[in-house]
């Protein structure tokens, strides 16, 4: 569970200070990139809640970063982002109980999820990583921004997001499904919500920013494609971002003074590999948000309705 000496050398030059007496929430925190960025925020002496669908998977990762950071102040919340009630309940366990957030991490997502749907209806991967998010971020940017003080967003994407595209007349890819054009659909749809979103923020309080974890074998990964390709990431690692080094770009964010809209994460070999940095954003991700946005909120509307 610990941090390598590496990833404590590079936050001592990077991230100098301690995060004490920030509230710091991330979703998906029981796993993967989402444990890693957990551990660093308690590191950097941050309040942790951890945002978690699986109870039991929260618990045992809660237990193990307190046997490692026995001071640390850590709470759970239950949310399942792929399940609008879900999402509601959780919005409201916010808002009633006042919890102050300073940075909010989106980090929960899935991928390679054929024939599945959510809750609501929709395809799973397209369903959780850009209807969850959107409907969580909708849902509670009016309380972060009602905070007394500035709030960090962040949404995260991937590097996919540049070779994906939209296709309104077969979104969900029901005609021909395959997992990394709905993987990147849901990424590319996310970095254009989000960017479009912290426009309209700028000026409020809150900012709105995206990151991205470069190529890092995870759980996700190897839960989707099995034992074979966890042997071979073994193999190749040192090709690959680790979950510890691709969760840097939360402490980045934290430490430094980004433009809202901004993209964070790994830079070189194509953005699939290294320390992060403040990215480029390809223009792609900066156009045609209006037309997503509506045919989200029909969509939105319409599974409500049903359900």
């Amino acid at each position: 569970m610990a941090l390598n000496k590496k990833t404590k050398k590079w936050l001592a030059r990077n991230c100098p200070r301690s995060f004490e007496g920030k509230t710091v929430l991330i979703t998906g925190a029981n796993s993967g990139i989402g444990l890693k960025s957990a551990e660093i925020a308690v590191y950097l002496k941050a309040k942790l809640i951890m945002a978690c669908r699986n109870a039991d998977k929260a618990s045992t990762a809660r237990i193990s970063l307190l046997k490692e950071y026995p001071n640390a102040d850590i709470d759970i919340i239950s949310l399942d982002i792929s399940d609008f009630s879900s999402i509601d309940s959780f919005v409201n366990e916010i808002r009633s109980n006042g919890i102050n957030i300073d940075v909010f991490l989106n980090n929960a997502g899935v991928f390679h999820k054929p024939g599945e749907k959510t809750a609501n209806g929709f395809e799973l991967v397209l369903g959780t990583n850009y209807f969850g998010v959107y409907y969580l971020t909708e849902k509670l940017l009016p309380y972060l921004e009602s905070l007394p003080h500035p709030v960090t967003y962040i949404n995260t994407v991937s590097i996919i997001y540049r070779t994906a595209s939209i296709d309104y007349g077969d979104f969900f890819c029901t005609g021909k499904y395959n997992n990394f054009t709905v993987y990147g659909r849901s990424k590319l749809c996310l970095a254009k919500y989000s960017y479009s979103k912290a426009k309209q923020y700028e000026k409020s309080n809150v900012k709105i920013l995206m990151n991205h974890p470069g190529i890092s074998i995870t759980p996700l990964g190897i839960n989707a494609f099995g034992s074979t390709v966890g042997r071979l990431a073994k193999i190749f690692s040192r090709v690959f971002n680790s979950p510890e080094k691709s969760a840097l770009s939360l402490p980045f964010i934290m430490a430094n003074d980004l433009p809202a809209g901004s993209l964070a994460g790994p830079s070189r070999f194509f953005g699939g590999w290294g320390y992060p940095e403040n990215c480029k954003l390809q223009k792609r991700a900066m156009a045609g948000a209006e037309e997503l946005i509506k045919f989200t909120e029909n969509m939105i509307e319409q599974r409500k309705t049903i359900g």
